[in-house]
Order: C-alpha cells, then structure tokens, then sequence
C-alpha cells in the first residue's frame, strides 16, 4: 500500500515489512533512506521513519505487521546531546558504553550513535554483548565488527569474530561472559584502527548479580564514557557504583519496542535458524579437538542431544554454531548439526538445548 507522510512526521512500521521511498527522504535513526531504496522491517523488530521532506512510501506489511503515524521525531533530543559528548571524547579509540534495561532502545541507540560518527575518515567498532538478543552474531555470543557505511540495524553489518558463552543471560555464566567480552575487547585494541568502539551490553541491570557484574564489566574494559538509558532513574544504584568513569543519562524513544519474553524467546529462535542454515551433520573426533565446558554434557547417553555448541579453530576464531547429536565417550566421536565445513579445534558446551524445530528447552 502507499502511503503519504508530511515533512517533519514519521511513520512507524512494526514488522515484518518492506518498505519502499517512491519519491523525498527519510530518516531511520541517522540512515538517510532516499528514493527506491528498500528496508526490510524484520520481525519483532519497529523502525521509525522520519520524514524530511514530504515523503511517499510504498509498505508491503506481512503477518501481522502493523504501521501507524506519529506528529513528531521518535528520537528524543538527548540522543543528540549524548552523541556530541562522544564526539568531544579527545582520546582514541574512544570506548562508549551502552546500558539500560531491555527493550529501553540500546541498539537503536547504538545505530544512531554509529551512523552519526562514520563517514570517509572515521572508523567505529561495535561490540556486542547481549547474549540474548544479539545484533551481530548468534544469540549466546559475544560479538563485533567494524562499521563503514550507515545502517539501518547492526545486524547488517556482519560478524568478523565472536566468542561463545553459550548461554542466554550473563548472570548464568558471570565469568564466562566477561572473559569474552576482554577477548573481544583487546582483539579490536590490538589491531589499533579504531576511533570508536561502542559496547552494547545486556538488559540485567537491577538486582545485585546484575550490578555486580555490570561493575565487573566496567572494571575490566574501562570505558570513557557510559550513555544509559532510563526513563525512572532504574540505573540509579548501578551508576552510584561508578565514580571513575563519566556516565551520561538519556531517555528511551516514547516508541521503543517493548517485547513480551515470548516474543524475545521466538526472535531467539529466528536468530539460531539463520545461523544453522544449511547445516549438516559432522562426525567430529572428540581426541582430536578441545572440549571445553565439557562436565556440561550429562553423564548419561543420549542426553547430550540437542545440545547448543560453539566451534573455533586452532587460533580461537569463532566459526559458528551447531546442535550436538551424539557422543560417543567409548569411541570419542561426535556428531554435530553445524554449517561449519572444516574441522574445528575446539568445541564449546553451552547451556542452551534446542529440539528439531530449533525451539529452546531446558538442559
């Protein structure tokens, strides 16, 4: 269907959409999308597109997808004013991190942040560490890549390495989750080539394990500078922890997505089909690789199937992911649903089990 909206208006789409500029230009959190350029609106995701001039689209709306109209800008003002203090941050690579409670808006922040800061000389690096709701890599991973162009999601910017956790929630594997976000961390400071690295972190943000860790995260990466976002003053108590580091204060967008744990569960398992495509199965030799996490894996047979695996080569490289089959301990052999062709040097033991339809269950 077409649709017509004035300069100055946005049209929020909730998808799964596609969404076409027949003629003017709009903004999708610092994006500028121009004539017959097409978005997709993935599903369970909300994309606000502000219009700039008067603007027609053209929106295919799928099941039970939905779009409506707003007077005004979804992105409030103090998104700009935390976006110039990072810009005033001298030292390079400036480390940016995102907090907030889930479904505040961290990763539409994130994307704005990053839009607004590449163009032909800089270069910005994100790194991804919600486990749950991952943009870059699979869900139970830390991840990052570097951005060259404007995007109008970071899951378009691809993967260049991750580390498997190999749970949903950080709170579960505290040590874990913190050695791969320093791994992640010092890989993109080793390579020195870049002037920004926003680190977009999780949802836990109330409760003392949460605020421990979150601390623990801020020791171990230091940060120039933390943006969190709040609408009630919920990272009051994590922020009174914090008196090294600045921390900047900002609202979430009076459009942000809020998702029932249904909802984020079923995403979750979107994302785990998308990176178990073409998948077949391996027959790995257990003595020839490194089980790591292995008292994971139930004594008894048969129990390990459906278990979530992460596979990295000899030097550490993260290749992907796959559902163990079966484990033979007499005969030390393996059999592993993954995409991944070579063979790996090392296997990780996740937390996570998925049945055949790639739908979570408890371990």
């Amino acid at each position: 269907m077409k649709k017509t909206v004035e300069a100055n208006k946005t049209l929020i789409v909730n998808g799964p959409s596609s969404v076409r500029i027949i003629s003017g230009r709009a903004e999708v959190f610092g994006n500028i999308i121009k004539e017959n350029q097409q978005i997709i609106v993935r599903e369970g995701k909300r994309q606000p597109f502000h219009a700039l001039e008067n603007t027609e689209f053209h929106v295919s709306l799928g099941a039970n997808a939905t779009m409506q109209e707003e007077e005004t800008k979804t992105i409030p003002e103090s998104w700009n004013e935390a976006l110039q203090t990072v810009v005033a941050i001298q030292k390079k690579p400036a480390v940016v991190m995102v907090m907030g409670k889930a479904d505040s808006g961290k990763s539409s922040f994130s994307t704005y942040i990053v839009n607004n800061l590449v163009n032909g000389k800089t270069k910005v690096a994100v790194l991804d560490s919600d486990l749950e709701q991952s943009d870059i890599g699979p869900p139970c991973t830390v991840s990052y890549n570097y951005v060259t162009r404007r995007v109008t999601e970071l899951c378009e910017i691809g993967m260049s390495n991750a580390f498997f956790v190999g749970v949903t929630s950080p709170i579960q594997a505290v040590n874990k989750s913190i050695e791969g976000l320093t791994a992640m961390h010092r890989e993109i400071m080793q390579k020195h080539d870049a002037d920004y690295i926003i680190i977009n972190t999780d949802g836990a943000i109330e409760g003392e394990s949460a605020i421990n860790y979150k601390l623990q995260l801020v020791n171990q990466l230091k940060p120039d500078l933390i943006v969190g976002i709040q609408n009630q003053e919920e990272l009051a108590v994590l922020f009174s922890g914090i008196d090294t580091i600045t921390t900047y204060c900002i609202k979430s967008s009076p459009n942000a997505n809020v998702r029932s744990p249904e909802k984020r569960t079923r995403l979750r398992e979107m994302n785990y089909a998308k990176y178990l495509k073409d998948a077949k199965i391996r027959s790995l030799f257990a003595s020839h690789m490194e089980i790591q996490e292995k008292n994971i894996l139930p004594k008894e047979a048969g129990k390990e199937k459906g278990i979530l695996v992460g596979l990295k080569n000899s030097k550490k490289h993260f290749l992907g992911i796959g559902i163990m089959l079966e484990y033979n301990r007499a005969r030390q052999t393996m059999k592993v649903l993954t995409p991944v062709s070579i063979k790996p040097a090392i296997i990780t033991i996740g937390r996570i089990r998925l049945d055949p339809e790639l739908r979570e269950m408890p371990l």
